[in-house]
């Protein structure tokens, strides 16, 4: 698995994030220090693999109004490709993030033109060998986009037959996913990448999926395959204060999929990982991985 480039299927719309000294009560009120507006979701694995020199592309919807419009300028800032045009007459949606003083983030969504999603724009998206395909739960959860995007992964050729290799990440939706969605694009993944809170949702993937990465925290993270003993990376110290943990997951898998590309074994890749996610986790914001340069990283 030596991935050329990132295919993110992943839907992206914009944070806007508050610091909070606690999430509030039902029914009550706290005061919140505004930490900016951004895009994130599906752009954090591509920023933090771009960042990294794996070449990145956008395959997911995006709308026309003001939040697509900053959506496409941070790709654009990147050097992310788009796949699909702009969907006229919808704009993208937003997320409110409430992020406490220990880094821990809560989420509240409100989808948008990413959200939808139909085999027609499918249809124009054609990944090719060498290629990472990105799917994320959200995607599989939208009920105008999941059904959509699980029967064109399911359909995807394997790898070894000349088709892409394809990562999934649940995300804290999880719990929600439909079965049979979940079920047909399971079938036809070769990477799962998941934090150690969802595991156990998925545990029996782990006998059938050729890569599960697990992301344990302080612990680090641990590479399970079909046979073989786990293999276990410790975790990396971040370079400064944790502020704000949005994103931390999609970087590390962004940055995992930049070291494989790179050339790295699965413990250097993992390890890559680690360090990028500790970094970003000391910025605001959800697109936060370090570039090569800042982690004193050559992928050549």
């Amino acid at each position: 698995m030596r991935p050329s480039r990132l295919v993110g299927l992943a839907s992206i719309l914009v944070d806007v994030s508050l610091a909070v000294p606690a999430l509030p009560p039902r029914g009550g009120d706290v005061l919140a220090r505004a930490l900016g507006r951004a895009p994130g979701g599906g752009i954090n694995a591509l920023v933090a693999a771009a960042r990294l020199g794996l070449a990145a592309v956008y395959a997911g919807r995006h709308g026309s109004g003001p939040n697509g419009r900053l959506i496409r300028e941070a790709l654009r800032r990147e050097g992310i490709g788009l796949m699909l045009p702009r969907t006229v007459g919808s704009d993208s949606g937003w997320c409110l993030a409430l992020v406490e003083p220990d880094g821990e983030r809560t989420f509240i969504t409100a989808p948008g033109a990413e959200a939808v999603q139909d085999e027609r724009a499918l249809a124009r998206v054609v990944p090719g060998h060498g290629d990472m395909v990105y799917v994320s739960g959200y995607d599989l959860a939208y009920p105008n986009a999941g059904a959509a995007v699980a029967a064109w992964v399911s359909r995807l050729p394997p790898a070894e037959a000349g088709g892409p290799w394809v990562a999934l990440d649940p995300g804290p939706l999880a719990g929600e996913l439909p079965a049979d969605r979940l079920r047909a694009t399971l079938a036809r993944i070769d990477l799962l990448s998941l934090s150690a809170g969802e595991f156990p949702l998925f545990a029996d993937a782990g006998a059938r999926t050729p890569h599960v990465v697990v992301r344990r925290g302080r612990e680090g993270a641990e590479l399970i395959r079909p046979g073989r003993a786990p293999l276990r990376v410790p975790a990396v110290a971040p370079p400064g204060p944790v502020v704000d943990t949005n994103g931390a997951g999609d970087t590390h898998l962004g940055a995992v999929l930049a070291g494989r590309a790179a050339g790295l074994g699965w413990a250097g890749s993992l390890t890559l990982g680690n360090r990028a996610a500790a970094f970003s986790i000391t910025r605001i914001g959800a697109a936060s991985g370090p570039t090569a340069a800042e982690l004193g990283w050559s992928p050549a």
